[in-house]
């Protein structure tokens, strides 16, 4: 929450909170901390300062998303609090079925899939498609509820777990995964990234650790263009976190995801010169979305970026991947929390037992 607070404060946005965080205040970015309360509670509150202010209301979590879109208001009012722009995009919210199924009636290139609406349709949906595949949980991230599935024996496994349903089943990609996260406005992108998942936590389908950038402007117009497509296709409108896969065979794009909130890479890309924050603050003020070709940056084409806080200590001491340059990004408290964990936790009790005593 704090790289979007920054990242619109430099657009020229004032920014609040509704946030059980009280150091977001603390951070300087933030002006007011509302506190936060179970849904309904939140929504009301957001929706009220949506009101007041007219203000970019951005969700920064999926279980957050998935309670607007399923919250007892009317459509109009989940558009005020989601980056869509009407209700007619309402069925893909933190939906990886409804995500399939809208790209698929938008002809957007994707992996062929099919959907499991009983556990006992599970094997033959799986042997209809083929192997190798992945299966998903309809509403999961992170790389949680995900499955690699490469033969009928072990399709037969996970229906025997009883996997929450709708499953959706995907042919399995072999290919590298992209984000091509961003700002839309109205349908239309208005920044993005293009990076390269280098390293990932626990399996190949976990959250990235290190990420290898691409300038925009060391990219095919062809990149540009499917992303587009996408961005009308599903009526994307604020911080939506995008992932594709680039297939080895052909090196075509077919997308696998549209997280409609930001990830903890949102505001990365200035530490090599591309500050996403002037193209938003053009989106607001002047109605201006990224046209192609992007202007030429200087340095080289690719940049090696991670993220400290799903780095070990070890790591993080040893400037591993080069990290020492995103510290100045992140909060010197955080980063030592995190380097020093059950140490530091240890010490955080002792201090408030010598406080108390």
């Amino acid at each position: 929450m704090r790289s979007v607070a920054r990242l619109l404060s430099r657009a020229g946005f004032r920014c609040d909170a509704i946030s059980s965080d009280r150091r977001l205040a603390r951070a300087g970015v933030v002006q007011c901390v509302y506190p936060f309360e179970p849904a309904p509670l939140w929504i009301e509150a957001a929706l009220q300062w949506q009101a007041r202010t007219g203000g970019l209301v951005v969700p920064c979590d999926d279980d957050l998303i998935r309670q607007v879109r399923d919250a007892a208001i009317d459509d109009a009012a989940k558009c005020r609090l989601l980056p869509i722009t009407g209700p007619e995009h309402l069925d893909h919210v933190g939906s990886k079925v409804g995500l399939a199924r809208a790209l698929e009636k938008a002809g957007v290139a994707a992996p062929r899939f099919a959907v499991v609406e009983s556990a006992g349709a599970l094997v033959a949906a799986c042997d209809g498609l083929g192997y190798p595949l992945v299966v998903k949980v309809d509403e999961s991230g992170g790389g949680q509820g995900v499955f690699p599935c490469g033969s009928r024996a072990e399709a037969e496994a996970l229906a025997a777990r009883s996997l929450r349903l709708p499953l959706l089943v995907q042919e399995l990609i072999d290919g590298d995964l992209l984000d091509l996260s961003g700002f839309f406005r109205g349908g239309c992108p208005v920044h993005f990234v293009h990076n390269l998942s280098m390293k990932t936590v626990g399996s190949r389908f976990g959250v990235s650790i290190l990420r290898r950038y691409t300038r925009l402007s060391a990219l095919d117009r062809q990149v540009f263009d499917d992303l587009v497509r996408v961005s009308a296709s599903l009526g994307l409108d604020g911080f939506v976190n995008i992932s594709a896969l680039r297939r080895r065979t052909d090196g075509r794009l077919l997308f696998i995801e549209a997280d409609l909130r930001p990830n903890v890479w949102v505001e990365a890309s200035r530490l090599f010169g591309d500050d996403p924050a002037p193209a938003i603050r053009a989106a607001f003020e002047e109605g201006h979305g990224l046209a192609w070709p992007p202007p030429r940056e200087p340095g080289p084409p690719t940049v090696d970026l991670p993220y400290p806080f799903r780095m070990g200590a070890f790591e993080l001491l040893t400037n591993r991947h080069g990290v020492w340059r995103t510290f100045g990004e992140h909060d010197p408290v955080d980063l030592v929390r995190h380097a020093g964990g059950p140490t530091w936790r240890s010490l955080q009790g002792l201090w408030r037992r010598l406080v108390r005593g």
